[in-house]
């Protein structure tokens, strides 16, 4: 990136903190509550310029994060995974350019693009849903930002298992994960991570305890817990709203 956005470029439009749009640079308006902006305004301005729509309110501009794409842009069939945990689970897998990471649980995307970005074009996900519209979202998805280092696997790994392959790490985002660990030392690399995504006690239990029946080993859960803070002029304090329970991730180390 130059830092200077170019023709064909995505630009984050923001008017405040619920009001943002991701759309291209090109010779069109953008047309919203607040007014239109004319996008030719942007060609050659640098990041972060604001811009002054026909109702008189400024839009500032920005290139957008990953964290934009998949808040702003990307189609949402289901509940995705927090970026507070996306990130948890990044790190717990190690995940190094290069990679390769399987998944099970596509779903919209959201984690299945963050893994993509994180083991770079030499790198790959293999990624497995059991429900078609899932994969054809998360495709669509994905192709908004150009990444295509993901193999897409319309598969039930409960009846049919994982495709063949050598993991690096493994991340499971599916109701009965405990079906799963056994198929999931015929994939996943010894020494190797895997991270289980859990909204529930009784699945964090019977999980567990089929980890332990495959001889995983460095068991362990975690929950993490989001609160964002108000940074008013003198009243910086907790909001009263925070991202409480999503789910609890535990992971264990393949030893087979």
């Amino acid at each position: 990136m130059t830092g200077v956005f170019k023709k064909g470029d995505p630009v984050l439009l923001v008017y405040n903190h619920r009001h943002r749009w991701i759309r291209t640079v090109k010779e069109d308006y953008f047309h919203c509550n607040y007014g239109s902006v004319d996008l030719r305004d942007v060609i050659d301005a640098t990041y972060g310029t604001s811009v002054e729509t026909s109702k008189g309110k400024w839009l500032h501009a920005y290139y957008p994060t990953m964290i934009d794409w998949i808040n702003v842009a990307f189609k949402h069939q289901s509940q995705i995974i927090y970026e507070k945990d996306a990130a948890m689970i990044s790190m717990l897998l190690d995940v190094k350019p290069g990679d390769v990471i399987y998944e099970t649980g596509t779903g919209s995307g959201s984690l299945t693009a963050i893994l993509a970005r994180a083991v770079g074009t030499d790198g790959r996900i293999v990624t497995h849903d059991n429900r078609q519209k899932a994969i054809e979202v998360a495709k669509e998805n994905l192709a908004m930002i150009g990444l295509d280092n993901v193999d897409f696997n319309h598969r039930d790994v409960t009846e049919e298992g994982f495709v063949e392959g050598n993991a690096d790490g493994l991340v499971l985002d599916m109701g009965d994960p405990w079906r799963v660990i056994e198929p999931v030392t015929q994939v996943l690399n010894p020494g190797r991570k895997l991270v289980i995504f859990l909204p529930t006690f009784n699945q964090l239990g019977k999980t567990a305890e089929a980890l332990r029946e495959c001889d995983f080993k460095d068991i362990r859960a975690i929950e993490l817990l989001e609160r964002e803070i108000q940074l008013k002029p003198g009243a910086i304090r907790p909001s009263t709203r925070m991202i409480g329970h999503t789910g609890f991730l535990i992971s264990a180390t393949c030893m087979k």
